[in-house]
């Protein structure tokens, strides 16, 4: 378990995912990092509904504060994302990004 200066705590589930995927995924020539988006619907038809996804980024001009560096891999989480996760918890659990 860690938890990022953000206050996002990340499992040691979505830890070993991550790890995994920086290590399987391409760009391993240092151009692009993990990303992990969190979005949550607070009105409409989608209302309460939440999607987390981890993907690519290009490493170009990522601002510092939102690169985190987890157990040897980059990740990076938009402001919004970081705001969306305080204080909650990230796993991977049976093949799927869990936030709690």
């Amino acid at each position: 378990m860690q938890r990022l200066r953000c206050g996002v705590i990340l499992l040691d589930g979505f830890i070993d995912h991550l790890a995994e995927c920086a290590v399987s995924r391409p760009g391993g020539d240092g151009t692009h990092i993990a990303s992990l988006e969190y979005v949550r619907c607070i009105e409409g038809t989608q209302a309460g509904e939440e999607w987390a996804e981890l993907g690519l980024i290009h490493r170009g001009n990522l601002s510092a504060e939102c690169v985190f560096e987890v157990d040897g891999a980059m990740l990076y989480m938009s402001r919004q994302t970081q705001k969306g996760l305080r204080d909650k918890w990230v796993d991977y659990r049976a093949e799927k990004l869990v936030v709690g």
